[in-house]
C-alpha cells in the first residue's frame, strides 16, 4: 500500500469551523492571568505568558504539562478571559449580515414558514443531485431573509442595522439610534435554531455565530513565539507576546474599571481592548 493510500484510508474529509469558547477552555492547559512572563531571577512567573504548562525553550528544562524536554513537548495552548465580549473583527461581515437576517426578538431567520419549508426541500434536493450546495444558493437566501419588516413567527418589528468599521454595529429603532454592544450581539445569535442556521449554510455543530464573539482569547505555546537572548544578555521577546501582554494589561483595567463602576473608563478601555 502506497503512502498516499494510506493517507485516503485515514482521511475522508476535512472540515473548517469556528472553534467555542467551550472547546478553548477545553484545549487549555492554565488560564493566563498576568501580563509577567519573568521573575528578577529570571524564572517564569505562574500563570504568565511563558508559564512552562505551555511548554518549554530552555534545554534541559521539563514541560509541566507533558514532562517532556523541549525536543520532545509538542507545546499547549492556554486562555485568557475576557471582561467583555469582543467582536472577531474577521466575521462582521458575516455578523451584519445575520444581524439583519435573524429576528432582533426571538432568533428565527426572517423567513416566512412556507418559504422556510421550501429552501429545505431545495436543499435537499441539491444535494441529491450534486452532492453540495453552491454559495450562491445561500446568498439568495439570506438576501431574502433581509427583506423581512417583520418577524413572522413573533411579529416583532425589525430596524435598520448599521455597520461602522471596524465593529461597531446600530440599529435603528423609532426612539433613537442604539448602539449593539457585544454581549446583545451574542444574545441574539444565541436564540437562533440549528435548523435556521442551516438555511444560511452554516454547519451549527462546526460554527455557531455566537462563537464569533469572542468571551475566551486562546494563548499559543512559547514555541509558536519563542523568547531570544540578545548579545547584551538581555532576554528579547516575541512580537506576538508583546501584544499579548498589550491584551491582558488592558483586559485587567477593564475589569477593575468595571469593578469599581466606572462606565466612562469602561468606554475607553473598550476600545482599545478592539
Amino acid at each position: 500500500m502506497s503512502m498516499e493510500e494510506a493517507y485516503q484510508k485515514l482521511i475522508d474529509e476535512i472540515r473548517f469551523g469556528v472553534i467555542s469558547p467551550q472547546e478553548i477552555r477545553k484545549l487549555s492547559v492554565v488560564e493566563i492571568q498576568t501580563a509577567d512572563t519573568y521573575d528578577e531571577d529570571g524564572a517564569v512567573i505562574s500563570s504568565g505568558l511563558m508559564d512552562s504548562r505551555l511548554g518549554v525553550l530552555e534545554p534541559g528544562q521539563r514541560c509541566r504539562t507533558c514532562g517532556n524536554t523541549a525536543t520532545m513537548c509538542p507545546g499547549h495552548f492556554g486562555h485568557i478571559e475576557l471582561a467583555v465580549p469582543i467582536i472577531h473583527v474577521e466575521f462582521t461581515k458575516v455578523v451584519h449580515d445575520l444581524l439583519q437576517a435573524s429576528c432582533r426578538n426571538c432568533g428565527r431567520v426572517l423567513l416566512s414558514e412556507k418559504t422556510n419549508k421550501g429552501v429545505k426541500a431545495k436543499i435537499e434536493r441539491v444535494k441529491r443531485l450534486i452532492g453540495s450546495i453552491p454559495d450562491s444558493f445561500y446568498y439568495k437566501t439570506l438576501d431574502e431573509a433581509k427583506k423581512s419588516k417583520e418577524c413572522p413567527y413573533c411579529g416583532a418589528k425589525q430596524y435598520k442595522i448599521e455597520f461602522v468599521k471596524p465593529t461597531v454595529f446600530y440599529e435603528y429603532p423609532e426612539e433613537g439610534v442604539q448602539r449593539l454592544t457585544a454581549s446583545m450581539i451574542r444574545e441574539r445569535f444565541e436564540r437562533m435554531p440549528d435548523e435556521d442556521l442551516e438555511l444560511l449554510g452554516f454547519d451549527p455543530k462546526g460554527a455557531r455565530p455566537e462563537w464569533m464573539i469572542l468571551q475566551v482569547l486562546p494563548v499559543p505555546p512559547v514555541y509558536v513565539r519563542p523568547s531570544i537572548t540578545l548579545e547584551s544578555g538581555i532576554r528579547s521577546e516575541d512580537d506576538l507576546t508583546h501584544k499579548l501582554v498589550d491584551i491582558i494589561r488592558i483586559n485587567q483595567r477593564l475589569k477593575e474599571n468595571i469593578e469599581a463602576g466606572s462606565f466612562r473608563a469602561f468606554g475607553v478601555s473598550c476600545y482599545y481592548l478592539l
